[in-house]
């Protein structure tokens, strides 16, 4: 069965944040489109319906618009750069996180299915002086990967609105 978006703003079954349209219409101004252009309709539904997923799982400041809304956002009483996040649109900045989002996952569809633990976190352990390495990239077996630990730019997209703050994971701390 082909993939459908919801892009309705605010609606109780929305499941993306973008439309198609939109995807399409952002990676034209882009300086190389040719891994998204590639891609079927349904491959790239599927793949905004998921960026959507693991970007609406952060945590965001201020507050939901509806408590019947689908999706976290819209937003409303909170500000970024001085600008108030309104109910009647989403930022251009979530949007685009979504964008890069769905490009990659559509090019990796593997990335987020965790650690096969066949590659073993160990390289190498010597007891006589004690010393131990470490696999590059490699978790624990049965660990999944999180869109941070794959994809760390969403934060830069995503940070000023998040509460894991951006580019160096911060704590956002906000005084009551």
């Amino acid at each position: 069965m082909a993939a459908t978006i919801d892009a309705t703003l605010q609606g109780a079954s929305a499941n993306s944040f973008v439309t198609l349209a939109e995807a399409n219409a952002y990676f034209e101004t882009t300086p190389d489109d040719t891994n998204w252009v590639d891609k079927t309709d349904d491959q790239k539904n599927r793949a905004l319906i998921s960026a959507t997923r693991f970007i609406d799982d952060f945590e965001f400041c201020g507050e939901r618009c509806t408590t019947t809304q689908a999706l976290k956002w819209p937003r409303k009483d909170y500000k970024v750069d001085g600008i108030k996040l309104v109910c009647t649109l989403i930022p251009d900045e979530i949007k685009v996180a979504t964008f890069e989002l769905a490009r990659a996952l559509a090019n990796n569809t593997t990335a987020l299915t965790g650690s096969k633990g066949t590659d073993g976190t160990y390289q190498e352990v010597k007891l006589g002086d004690l010393e131990v390495k470490y696999n590059e990239n490699s978790l624990n077996p049965g660990m999944v990967n999180t869109i941070l630990d794959v994809f760390p730019w969403v934060t830069s997209y995503l940070g000023p609105y998040t509460k894991v703050g951006a580019g160096n994971y911060a704590v956002r701390l906000e005084r009551g």
